[in-house]
């Protein structure tokens, strides 16, 4: 299964996402803020597919807002 997708995320920054199963029984998955050059990955062994909101909580300490 392969899924890519984007959303807006809090400060209103757009960020795209993608998942992949891979045949060695493990989840790829990227997130990607819009207009920067970091794209944050993540290889994982996997039990059961991953859903958009887990993907997505899944790079929730990369993707937070920074704070001053």
């Amino acid at each position: 299964m392969q899924d890519e997708w984007s959303k807006v995320i809090s400060g209103d920054r757009l960020v795209k996402f993608t998942y992949s199963d891979l045949p060695t029984g493990e989840a790829f998955m990227t997130a990607q803020i819009a207009a920067h050059e970091v794209v944050y990955s993540i290889l994982s062994e996997q039990i059961a597919a991953f859903s958009r909101v887990g993907v997505e909580n899944r790079f929730g300490y990369e993707l937070r807002p920074i704070s001053n």
